[in-house]
């Protein structure tokens, strides 16, 4: 073990000088929730003592997400909480809204700062499992001027889980209390991918127009269905729904896990992918289509095309793996007037899994490949810009579990790269720092690129929603909310950063690692991104369509970002360190 441990600090080591020539910087990490002094998790009376499964005990914070304000320097973060400002929630569990803004140090750096005072429960539900406010999401609608939150809800004398939402004005004040959104008939609604349900498909001051995948799973319809709807605000600040469209895409629903997208030019065709199969692992491949979400169609009909992009595949072991956990972002460019715009290519990543679930722990089955490749979609079925590449070699320590994932730009501003992150967490509670993936699309070489591993707040994606969720050891889990936005700060006290990336999580506080009764704390770690040009230099996106095939390339075509790109920041200096070197430690551990 000594051994091991020696070279696994060498190998971290060798990264450290590559951090002075990253673009992705450090991240600056702040805890915005501690976890509860009066609500401790049961643990077993062993020395020492450790986390004990108990059902529907609630891990304190989970499913964290966060939105920004037009002003892009407020917003307000969402929780499933157990204990806010020292007072408990009603039925055990809660959703907490957390008032927060974003502030510069003389340095420049930028970090989140929560207004407590502002915080507040904003349900009071009596649920069935006491999820009263389970999967919650958040995002802001009419130009910034409101946030809106969407969470799962079945009372304790219903039979079906339902979609609800809530809107709140820049005060916190509620401008659309809760309402229901989405249910299916003997099915629970609703699921959908890591990164979120809903996209913003076009909006103005008072009509935003947004698309959702609701993946109902029970003993009904048991399907994944595309939701189209609006919210329009009245002139007295007071905000209204309406479903336009309801459309079943995925008619063996297990854990679809979908998403939907659509582009700035073309907000009326959304591009949805998902996983599809009735069984536990799902054993019907990864998919695709294109839906009419304008109005002019309805039902079955709105349909424009559905492929299968990825299925079953045999290694050359002779194991059978199983295409699964689609996702799909779009990629980001910079418009005219400076503003972000969603292009007409996405990112496609999926796994290649041996399923294994609910057998030793085993839930969810081994990751044996990371798939990705980059599309151009529409109105007409994909075509591949970039192949699918298997990237497991080439993204080692990335893995699939609760990934999350965002569009992000890299570089300098005057040549972008378009590109992507993502943010995995720990199986084992947290203490340490998370990791945060960045890969950039290289379009002289039409490749993905690695360019490193940014430490970030703790994030546990398995074992205190595991442990204390319900039915422990099989049910239970975890999200991380994550979101690119443009810089407030840029040119203020000598800050040259175009872009920050948002990460909140919930994770055990390094400091309480050695205690278990305590529950998860919130985070929001702030990462700059993409410097400005040098003096004299204009501005562009490099995101466009490359050509080639050379994916397993990891050099530039030219002087330009992608020879620069790369290395590993830690939050704190040796602080991270220390925790990605505990995480280390810990990985050795289990495989003795």
């Amino acid at each position: 073990m000594n051994k091991k441990l020696h070279l696994a600090m060498l190998s971290v080591a060798g990264l450290l000088p590559a951090v002075a020539q990253a673009d992705i910087r450090a991240a600056q990490t702040t805890k915005i929730l501690a976890s509860s002094a009066t609500d401790l998790a049961p643990v077993t009376g062993t020395t020492p003592p450790r986390l004990r499964r108990t059902d529907e005990e609630q891990p304190g914070n989970e499913m964290v997400h966060t939105a920004m304000f037009g002003d892009g320097k407020s917003g307000l973060l969402f929780s499933m909480n157990t204990d806010l400002n020292g007072v408990r929630a009603n039925h055990r569990i809660q959703l907490a809204m957390v008032p927060f803004h974003l502030t510069q140090a003389a340095d420049g750096s930028v970090s989140a700062v929560a207004d407590l005072a502002g915080a507040r429960y904003v349900t009071d539900n009596d649920g069935n499992e006491y999820r009263n406010a389970n999967h919650p999401i958040a995002y802001s609608v009419f130009g910034g001027t409101n946030i809106c939150a969407e969470y799962n809800y079945q009372p304790n004398d219903g039979t079906n889980t339902k979609r609800y939402i809530q809107c709140f004005d820049t005060t916190g004040a509620t401008v659309l209390p809760q309402t229901q959104i989405y249910a299916k008939s003997n099915d629970d609604c609703s699921m959908n991918q890591d990164k979120s349900s809903t996209w913003i498909a076009k909006q103005d001051a008072t009509v935003s127009k947004l698309v959702a995948w609701r993946g109902c799973n029970g003993n009904g319809d048991d399907d994944g269905w595309l939701q189209a709807f609006t919210l329009k605000k009245d002139a007295a600040g007071k905000v209204t729904f309406n479903e336009t469209l309801d459309v079943s895409l995925c008619p063996r629903e297990e854990r679809s896990h979908g998403f939907c997208s659509t582009s700035t030019a073309d907000p009326n065709t959304a591009i949805c992918s998902w996983t599809e199969g009735n069984t536990q692992p799902q054993r019907d491949g990864t998919w695709m289509a294109a839906v009419d979400i304008s109005g002019a169609k309805s039902g079955q009909d709105a349909i424009l095309w559905k492929q299968m992009i990825e299925g079953r595949k045999t290694t050359a072991e002779g194991i059978n793996t199983y295409s699964m956990r689609a996702m799909h972002d779009r990629i980001m460019q910079v418009n005219a007037t400076g503003e972000l715009e969603a292009t007409d290519m996405v990112l496609w990543r999926s796994a290649d899994v041996r399923g294994n679930n609910n057998t030793n722990n085993g839930k969810g089955g081994t990751y044996l490949g990371n798939q990705m490749a980059v599309m151009k979609v529409g109105k007409t079925p994909p075509t591949y810009v970039m192949p699918m590449t298997n990237m497991s070699t080439k993204l080692l320590g990335l893995e699939g579990t609760h990934l999350g994932m965002t569009s992000a730009l890299f570089g300098t501003t005057d040549k972008l790269m378009a590109g992507f992150v993502f943010v995995s967490g720990s199986q084992l509670g947290g203490g340490y720092s998370a990791q945060l993936r960045a890969v950039g699309w290289d379009k002289g070489s039409n490749a993905l690129k690695d360019l490193g591993m940014t430490a970030i707040a703790p994030y546990d994606r398995h074992l205190y929603p595991n442990y204390l969720g319900n039915n422990p050891g099989n049910q239970g889990r975890n999200y991380n909310g994550v979101s690119f936005i443009k810089n407030p700060f840029l040119g203020t006290n000598g800050n040259t950063d175009a872009y920050l990336i948002l990460v909140a999580t919930s994770g055990k506080d390094p400091a309480e690692i050695q205690q278990p009764e305590k529950k998860l704390s919130v985070y929001i770690s702030v990462v700059p991104v993409a410097q400005t040009a040098p003096s004299g230099t204009g501005s562009g996106s490099d995101t466009g369509s490359g050509s080639g095939s050379d994916t397993g390339s990891d050099q530039g075509s030219d002087g330009g970002p992608s020879q620069t790109l790369g290395g590993c920041s830690t939050t704190g200096g040796a602080g991270g360190l220390a925790f990605i070197l505990v995480g280390l430690v810990g990985l050795i551990r289990r495989r003795k």
